[in-house]
C-alpha cells in the first residue's frame, strides 16, 4: 500500500481531518454572514490542497488546507486580496478522553505575533505537551518541529470551549492588513 493511501487511512489521520471539519463547521454558524463551500474530496483524497473554505463578505476567507509542501492539517486566515494573516497547525491539539490542550506556534509575521501577544499568554510549553505533538507529527508524517516557546489557546478544555476560543481569537485579527 502506497505511504499517502496508509496516511489517508489511519485513525488518527481520519481524526484530525474530523476535527478540521468540525472546527469550519463551528465557524460557520459563528460567522453569521460567511459562506461555507463545500468539502473538496479531490483535495481530500490527494492529502493536499484546500479542504474547505469559508469566506467572508470582504473576500477575505478561512481555509482548512494542507501547508508548506502538503502538510495537512492547517487553518489559515487569508486576507481580502488572499495574503497570508495566520496559520493555525492542527497537529498541535492535543485531545484525551475529550479534553483539549491547544499551544499555538509563535508566528513569523509580526503582525499576526503582535495580535496573538496581545490576546493570549506566550508561554513556554510544557515538555509532556511537546513530546505528545512530536509523536502525533511523526504519525502523521508532518515533521517533528515544537518550538519550546508557544500562546496558549485552551488547557484541559472541552470541545465548545476550544471551538468558542478560538472564533474569538479569528475575530480580532484585522482581515485587511
Amino acid at each position: 500500500m502506497a505511504e499517502n493511501e496508509t496516511r489517508l487511512n489511519s485513525n488518527l489521520f481520519k481524526q484530525y481531518q474530523k476535527f478540521g471539519f468540525d472546527i469550519m463547521e463551528y465557524l460557520a454558524d459563528f460567522f453569521e454572514k460567511a459562506e461555507l463551500e463545500e468539502i473538496d474530496e479531490e483535495a481530500v483524497d490527494s492529502v493536499d490542497g484546500c479542504y474547505q473554505q469559508l469566506t467572508f463578505p470582504d473576500q477575505s476567507s478561512i481555509r482548512y488546507t494542507s501547508w508548506n509542501n502538503g502538510q495537512p492539517f492547517y487553518v489559515i486566515l487569508f486576507n481580502s486580496r488572499g495574503d497570508y494573516i495566520l496559520e493555525l497547525d492542527l497537529t498541535r491539539l492535543v485531545c484525551i478522553e475529550d479534553r483539549f490542550t491547544w499551544y499555538l506556534a509563535k508566528p513569523v509575521n509580526p503582525e499576526s505575533r503582535e495580535v496573538l501577544a496581545a490576546h493570549l499568554d506566550l508561554v513556554q510549553i510544557p515538555s509532556d505537551y511537546r513530546a505528545w505533538v512530536i509523536n502525533q507529527k511523526k504519525m502523521l508524517k508532518q515533521g517533528e518541529k515544537v518550538n519550546k516557546e508557544g500562546f496558549l489557546l485552551v488547557k484541559d478544555s472541552n470541545w465548545k470551549e476550544l471551538v468558542e476560543k478560538l472564533a474569538a481569537l479569528i475575530q480580532v485579527y484585522p482581515k485587511n492588513t
